[in-house]
């Protein structure tokens, strides 16, 4: 991405979690799980102790999900939301930020990815200056379904 000097790619795979839709028309509304993989990009103009962002911080987030009941995390579900790949995708982004944030150095998310099966993948991208809440989301499915 055009504006920093340093982009660097964390990924994490097989973090088993479960989750359903209420109130979906099909199948996900039903509890079920996934093999989720993420991949999140982190830019930054310059480094702390010679690295963008410190890898193993920015995996601890997603390794906490392992063997998780999403529906039970209380901020994917506020306000009658459902816990889909958008909004666990919106709220990592929020995770990861805040633990970037503890850097002195200032990296940025720029992207983040939310593999829910080999098909299906939610890739969130951050406003520059706006919190997570306030960004967008774009969906890649391969037409059969959500999840």
């Amino acid at each position: 991405m055009a504006g920093f000097r340093f982009v660097a790619e964390v990924r994490v795979d097989d973090i088993a979690a479960g989750h359903f839709l209420p109130g979906y028309a099909g199948a996900c509304a039903r509890p079920h799980g996934h093999n989720w993989s993420f991949r999140a990009s982190v830019g930054a103009d310059a480094l702390h102790e010679d690295m963008v962002a410190d890898f193993i911080a920015l995996k601890a987030v997603f390794k906490e999900l392992d063997h998780a009941m999403l529906n039970d995390i209380p901020e994917l579900t506020r306000g009658g939301r459902r816990p889909t790949t958008e909004r666990l995708a919106e709220w990592l982004a929020g995770r990861l930020q805040a633990e970037l944030d503890r850097q002195p150095n200032r990296p940025r998310l720029i992207s983040l990815t939310v593999r829910e099966t080999s098909r299906n993948r939610v890739t969130y991208t951050p406003a520059p200056t706006a919190a997570p809440a306030a960004s967008a989301a774009s969906a890649a499915t391969d037409g059969e379904g959500h999840a």
